[in-house]
């Protein structure tokens, strides 16, 4: 049962992010939605480093800074 719970919440938040991915591409900058989706795997790094323990490799780590420099830069500018 608690399988099928996981399974509701993460069709629910799956089909949500779709839908806010479709009205930001409509409504917002389109350049700052692209960076901002491109940014997705970031949110599977930590949720494992969280609950699965895993090490954050050199190379992960150096993409997760240069990917949030971009993104502030992108705000700033």
């Amino acid at each position: 049962t608690k399988i099928w719970l996981a399974v509701i919440a993460t069709g629910f938040l799956d089909s949500s992010a779709n839908v806010f991915f479709t009205i930001a591409s409509r409504e917002g900058s389109l350049s700052v939605v692209s960076v901002l989706t491109a940014l997705y795997p970031l949110g599977t790094i930590i949720l494992a480093r969280i609950f699965l323990k895993e090490k954050i490799a050199k190379t992960q780590l150096i993409g997760i800074l240069l990917a949030l420099a971009a993104s502030a830069l992108l705000a700033v500018a």
